[in-house]
């Protein structure tokens, strides 16, 4: 057990795709992929749009669960769908994944609706950030880690990068459209050595002869 989240990899300011457990009045278990911000060593922020059952569960019992999971097929089939009960296990008043690498219980501090104008997903959609308190850790893989989608669109530039020289212009493009898309996503979620490495890479990708 640790109370840390650097204990799984969370880095201050940095993002992370985690799957959020709820339970409702009535002891219904939901599960749902959701981005979640490292404000701190033990505090955290989501950003959770109006209307969703993860939302309406936090309401009603000011608590939730983050599980840490590399397993694709679980953020696929959580999106999809609510999850089999199997996959759950109810604890009194938390719910978590059973085959978690690890997850945080959370007590909610506040609940604050956003500013829908400038919304880079849906301009005018009602969504609220969630800002709670880690209270409890419980790693049950060893090197459990936050999943940070930012190294993974680092690599897809890297590849980029070491096939620049062999491509016509048309490629280029391509390669210079994705870099960009790339970089808005690493700055906004990355932790900050990919951060670095990013800017590092849009040199060479310059030197490359791409114009970005």
């Amino acid at each position: 057990m640790s109370f840390s989240l650097e204990s799984i990899g969370m880095e201050q300011g940095a993002r992370y795709e985690a799957i959020f457990t709820t339970l409702n009045d009535a002891g219904e278990m939901n599960a749902a992929p959701i981005g979640v911000k490292c404000i701190n060593d033990y505090d955290i922020a989501a950003r959770i749009f109006d209307g969703s059952k993860t939302l309406e569960n936090i309401r009603q019992t000011k608590m939730f669960v983050v599980n840490i999971t590399q397993n694709p097929q679980i953020f696929a089939d959580s999106l999809y769908d609510n999850l089999d009960n199997l996959k759950f296990v109810k604890d009194d008043d938390i719910a978590y994944l059973k085959n978690a690498d690890a997850y945080f219980i959370c007590l909610v501090k506040s609940i604050d609706e956003l500013d829908a104008e400038g919304d880079h997903v849906n301009e005018g959609a009602k969504s609220y950030i969630v800002v709670a308190e880690n209270i409890k850790i419980t790693i049950n893989k060893k090197g459990a880690r936050a999943l940070n989608r930012g190294l993974y669109s680092f690599l897809e530039s890297l590849i980029d990068y070491s096939r620049a020289d062999l491509v016509d212009e048309a490629k280029k493009e391509e390669y210079k459209n994705r870099f960009l898309e790339n970089e808005r996503v690493i700055q906004r979620v990355a932790e900050k050595d990919v951060k670095e490495s990013m800017a590092v890479l849009r040199e060479k990708m310059i030197e490359k002869g791409l114009d970005i």
